[in-house]
């Protein structure tokens, strides 16, 4: 496939893009103070170096009310030496940058910001089937107070291009302040900033004719739009096309098309979703604007980047976890090293759902995204190349692998099963979930590529150690399913889910799950697409599926209140089994699930570390790594996997 298009540049307003990749912002939350840190700057030159033509840095917040945490702020002229340096470095690496200014408006709480949220008007914080967002009631901004923010923003786009910045993107988009204001169903003031189109659109005008006197008519000024909100009495295709030709209007160089509104989905897309989901949104505005329009939303693979500029649905890709994942994704396709891209599966472990405890940026394939001020993760090369034997072909195994090989080692890498993946390539066989296997897919290439001897159906015993004699072993064993000391249990009175989604273990038509995990949700979710069946999910916790990443969690339990036959069982505590029935404990009443086929059993696993003893006993250096440690998800196995190899043999 010819990828040249993909390379010819293009104009944005006084600019000269190189090629049509642009880098999405996004809020990577390297910040403790809204100061520029060492962390930002290493991570978004990092990005630079890899051939993309524009960098547009996510969130740059123009007054602290606006913040919705972990934000670089521009809302003085004490931020412009630490901004300077930022786009200096980026400028090194023969790539522009620009800055994309953002309020955050009712999206926000106090908790957060110190402040109560803004709006143009009143606005509930929203509850959804999933979750109640953390926002909190916003306050109405007077009219006065909307003419201050106007200078906020102008100010900004001022202090922008004194910091270098080679264009300003305003964050017109999922609910955020201006975006408010446009919206008809988020905007119903009397004044004169509400009402008709116009009059919805003055707060935008005024921003850009403001920073007009300030910057001069030459600098670039793009707007993210949304191309539909995706609900109700919001903006929609119609009126997205409205706004863009209005904005085209006012002079706008660009524009950058997303949808939603948080915090519902789509607004950060999921496996649940195709790749260039948001596309038919783009083409929508470009049909009806002259000036250059930039596609976001999954334009993550190459043929679907091909497709959007050859078919004109966009002339700029968008693109952010794909850089995220592999910062050389433009350099690595022009030079035609497909087989050389990680490739983003979209799962949002480490970039979007983050946890509380660290909340900067990560990827689950890319252990070094976020840590490349840390020497301890830049690949060390061995002092000595050893034997390394990797016990265990899951996740944490094969990265282990691959980073050892990379150091020089030797490596062998031995697996009980006929492919590797471990519990990871389980994982991808529930619906919208194939990307896992993806992702496995992508660390077996790496590995033999390295020429890593991979042995499989190979069960390693104390015999095989004591013969092989390795240097040094990395024990990656992963788990083993959980049983519980359920009465009936023992008697097998249910399978064990990892035998059901092998395909070993036959399902009847009235089933059972025990354990309404991840994991056991997306096999009800299985069960019930793949068949006609009636499916008991039954959880301890008050919730379904609460260890998914919020956005995927929301697109399955959609999917679940599509489905009537599944039934979900929460706050329940499992008594007792017997082969065609449940008896169980909720709301201190006992209750019965019975005339059932199959119950599944879904409730974690243990720690496999049956090897420890034999290579303790021979004497032979060793790492755990991965679910052998303690059970965990594919994100932290992967990281103790790179430290394992990293580590192994120094």
């Amino acid at each position: 496939m010819n990828y040249t298009p993909l390379f010819q540049p293009i104009s944005v307003g006084p600019l000269r893009l190189k090629n049509r990749f642009v880098m999405a912002p996004m809020s990577v939350h390297m910040t403790e103070d809204g100061s520029v840190s060492d962390a930002e700057i290493a991570y978004t030159e990092r990005r630079a170096m890899g051939g993309v033509s524009m960098i547009i840095v996510g969130s740059l917040c123009i007054w602290p009310d606006g913040n919705f945490g972990g934000q670089i702020f521009i809302h003085d002229d004490g931020c412009i030496p630490g901004l300077r340096r930022l786009t200096e470095a980026v400028h090194r690496h023969d790539c522009l940058i620009a800055a994309q200014l953002h309020h955050a408006g009712r999206e926000t709480n106090a908790r957060t910001s110190g402040f109560q949220p803004v709006a143009p008007s009143y606005f509930e914080p929203e509850t959804h089937s999933v979750f109640k967002a953390e926002y909190d009631a916003p306050r109405v901004l007077e009219t006065r107070e909307v003419e201050q923010y106007v200078e906020y923003y102008a100010q900004a786009v001022r202090r922008a291009k004194e910091a270098g910045f080679d264009a300003c993107e305003l964050h017109c988009a999922h609910g955020y302040l201006i975006c408010a204001f446009m919206s008809p169903l988020t905007n119903q003031r009397s004044d004169r900033y509400g009402g008709g189109f116009h009059a919805r659109m003055r707060f935008v005008t005024e921003i850009i004719g403001r920073a007009r006197q300030l910057v001069g008519e030459d600098y670039p000024i793009t707007c993210r739009i949304v191309g539909d909100e995706l609900r109700e009495g919001g903006i929609d295709m119609e009126l997205s096309v409205r706004i863009a030709r209005y904005l085209e209007s006012l002079g706008v160089a660009a524009l950058s098309v997303s949808a939603g509104m948080y915090p519902y989905v789509r607004t950060v897309s999921n496996m649940y979703h195709k790749h260039g989901v948001n596309l038919y949104l783009a083409e929508n505005v470009r049909e009806a604007v002259r000036i250059p329009v930039m596609a976001a939303g999954q334009i993550d693979r190459p043929e679907i980047q091909l497709h959007a500029l050859e078919t004109g649905k966009a002339d700029i890709l968008c693109i952010g976890r794909t850089l995220i994942t592999d910062p050389d994704y433009p350099d690595k396709l022009r030079e035609g090293r497909l087989d050389d891209i990680i490739h983003c599966i979209a799962c949002n472990k480490g970039c979007h759902d983050r946890s509380a405890e660290d909340r900067q940026v990560k990827c689950a394939l890319n252990v070094r995204t976020g840590r490349e001020t840390l020497d301890a993760f830049a690949i060390r090369p061995a002092r000595e190349a050893r034997r390394i034997m990797v016990i265990g072909g899951g996740p944490s195994g094969m990265e282990a692998a691959r980073v050892a090989a990379l150091r020089g080692h030797r490596v062998e890498l031995w697996d009980d099963r006929p492919r590797l993946g471990g519990r990871l390539r389980l994982a991808a066989v529930p619906p919208h979930k194939a990307r896992y296997g993806e992702a496995c897919d992508y660390l077996e290439r790496e590995i033999r590529k390295l020429g890593v001897d991979i042995h499989l159906n190979a069960a390693v015993t104390e015999v095989e150690l004591d013969s092989r004699k390795p240097d040094a072993v990395i024990l990656a064993t992963g788990s083993v399913p959980f049983v519980p000391p359920i009465q009936g249990l023992s008697g097998g009175g249910a399978v064990l889910v990892d035998d059901v989604l092998e395909g070993r273990a036959p399902v009847g038509r009235r089933v059972a799950i025990i354990g309404g995990g991840a994991i056991g949700a997306e096999t009800a979710h299985l069960l019930v697409e793949e068949e006609d069946r009636e499916v008991y999910l039954i959880e301890m916790r008050d919730g379904i599926a609460v260890d998914l990443p919020q956005d995927a969690r929301i697109c399955l339990l959609h999917a679940f209140e599509q489905t009537p036959s599944l039934h979900q069982i929460t706050n329940a505590k499992v008594t007792a089994v017997t082969p065609e029935s449940i008896t169980l404990e909720r709301q201190g009443q006992t209750e019965v699930v019975d005339r059932l086929d199959t119950i599944i059993l879904a409730v974690g696993a243990r720690a496999n570390q049956g090897l420890r003893p034999a290579l303790e006993a021979l004497g032979i250096p060793f790492l755990v790594s991965g679910d052998a440690t303690g059970p965990k998800d594919y994100v932290k196995a992967i990281y103790e996997g790179f430290v394992a190899g990293n580590t192994i043999a120094e």
